[in-house]
C-alpha cells in the first residue's frame, strides 16, 4: 500500500497538472502525428513525365496502358528538354520519350527504342522500365504473329490496330492480392520518435525523486516504516502509469486520427511498448540512485536517452551501422522493441516475441534492483 500511495502521488504531480498533461500526453501525440504527416505516409503514385512524338497507334496505346497502372501519374511534357529539366530538378520520379516513327519501327519487325531519363536508380524508375519492356514485348509478339500470316503492310497495320482495340477492352484482368508481408519503410522512424518521447518519462521519474530529495520529503518518508524498495517501487509504478497513458494516447491518435498503418494489431503493439516502458522505468530507477544533484539532470539526455536511441535504431536502421555497433545495440532496449514490432508487422505473432519480451523484462528487473540498492532515501540533495 505504501508503494501505491507514492505512485498516486506521482500521478497527481504530473498528469493531473496542466503542464504535465501537455508535456506527457498532448505534445508527444501531436509531434508523432506531425512526423507521420511529413515522412510517415507512403506516396502511392509516382509522377512520370513523357513525350510522345509517334503519330501511329502504338505510341498512343503505350501511353494509355501506362496510365492504367495505379502506381504512376503520367504528365505530358512539351519537349524532351522540358523532361530533362523536370528530372534534374526532381519534379518527377522518372521520364520516357516515345520516338518519332515508333509504330513504323514495330510494324517492320525491328526493335523500338524508348528513351528513359532518371536522376538516380530508384524503385519507381526500375518498375517503369519493367512495365515498358513488358508492353513492348507484347507489341513485338503481336506483330510477329501477324507477320507470319504473310500480311502486307496495310493489312498488317489494320490487323495490329484491331488487336489493340481488343486489348483496350481488358476483358482479362489480373488481381493483385496484397498479403501485407512488407514493412512500412518509415516504421523505424515513427516508432523511434515514439520511444524517444516515452524515454521522457525517465526524466519525469528522476526529477520527482530529486525534488523529494531537495525538500527532504523522501527522508521524512524513510523515517516512517517505509523501506527503500517500497519508495523505488512507488516511483516506478507512478511513472509506469504515466507512460501507459502516454502510449495509449499516442497509439489512438496515430492510428485513428492520423490513420497511420503500422501493419500489426493494436494489442500486440501496445504490449511490446509496455515491455519497453518497463525497461525505461528500470533505467530511471538506476539513474535516480546515481544522480545526487538536480543540475545534473540536463546530462541525462546527452548521456542516456539520445545515445541509446541512436544505437537502438530510432533514427536510422540498425543494419546501416558497423558490425561492432550492431553488437552494442543488443544492450539497449530500443533495439529489441523496434525489432519486435517490425517482425510482427512482417507477419510474426506476439507469442513468437517471447525472447524480446524476456530481454526487456530483464532490463527492468536488473536495473530496478540496482536502483533499489544504490538509492539512499535518507540523503538530501548534494550541492
Amino acid at each position: 500500500m505504501n508503494s501505491l500511495y507514492i505512485a498516486f502521488n506521482m500521478l497527481r504531480r504530473t498528469l493531473l497538472q496542466k503542464r504535465g498533461f501537455l508535456i506527457y500526453l498532448l505534445i508527444p501525440a501531436s509531434l508523432v502525428s506531425l512526423i507521420i504527416g511529413v515522412a510517415g505516409q507512403e506516396k502511392h503514385q509516382v509522377d512520370i513525365a513523357y513525350v510522345n512524338m509517334d503519330r501511329g497507334p502504338l505510341g498512343a496505346h503505350l501511353v494509355q496502358e501506362l496510365m492504367l497502372i495505379p502506381d504512376y501519374s503520367l504528365q505530358e511534357a512539351a519537349s524532351e528538354d522540358d523532361i530533362k529539366e523536370d528530372v534534374t530538378k526532381q519534379k518527377v520520379g522518372g521520364a520516357f520519350v516515345i520516338p518519332e516513327g515508333f509504330s513504323e519501327t514495330l510494324l517492320k519487325g525491328a526493335e523500338p527504342q524508348v528513351d528513359m531519363y532518371q536522376l538516380s536508380v530508384s524503385e519507381a524508375a526500375v518498375t517503369l522500365k519493367i512495365a515498358l519492356d513488358s508492353i513492348l514485348s507484347g507489341y513485338q509478339e503481336t506483330v510477329d504473329v501477324h507477320r507470319k500470316q504473310g500480311l502486307q503492310e496495310i493489312q498488317l497495320q489494320a490487323a495490329v490496330e484491331k488487336t489493340l482495340s481488343q486489348i483496350n477492352k481488358h476483358q482479362v484482368k489480373a488481381r493483385v492480392t496484397d498479403l501485407n508481408l512488407y514493412v512500412n519503410p518509415s516504421m523505424h522512424l515513427v516508432i523511434g520518435f515514439m520511444l524517444m518521447f516515452m524515454m521522457g518519462v525517465v526524466n519525469n521519474t528522476i526529477s520527482v525523486i530529486m525534488e523529494d530529495r531537495r525538500l527532504r520529503t523522501m527522508a521524512r518518508t524513510f523515517t516512517a516504516p517505509v523501506r527503500s524498495i517500497e519508495i523505488m517501487l512507488g516511483n516506478f509504478l507512478g511513472s509506469f502509469l504515466v507512460g501507459t497513458l502516454q502510449v495509449l494516447v499516442i497509439l489512438i491518435v496515430t492510428r485513428y486520427v492520423a490513420h497511420y498503418d503500422y501493419g500489426l494489431p493494436f494489442f500486440s503493439q501496445f504490449v511490446m511498448l509496455e515491455f519497453f516502458l518497463l525497461a525505461s522505468m528500470g533505467i530511471a530507477s538506476a539513474v535516480a540512485g546515481l544522480v545526487k544533484n538536480a543540475s545534473n539532470l540536463g546530462m541525462i539526455n546527452s548521456l542516456i536517452v539520445t545515445p541509446t536511441c541512436m544505437l537502438g535504431g530510432c533514427f536510422w536502421p540498425i543494419t546501416l551501422m558497423p558490425d561492432w555497433m550492431q553488437k552494442i545495440a543488443n544492450f539497449v532496449p530500443q533495439k529489441w522493441v523496434i525489432d519486435a514490432i517490425q517482425r510482427m508487422a512482417a507477419g510474426h505473432a506476439l507469442s513468437q516475441m517471447w525472447m524480446h519480451m524476456g530481454v526487456l523484462t530483464l532490463f527492468a528487473l536488473i536495473l530496478l534492483g540496482v536502483g533499489t540498492v544504490i538509492l539512499n532515501p535518507e540523503d538530501a540533495e548534494v550541492g
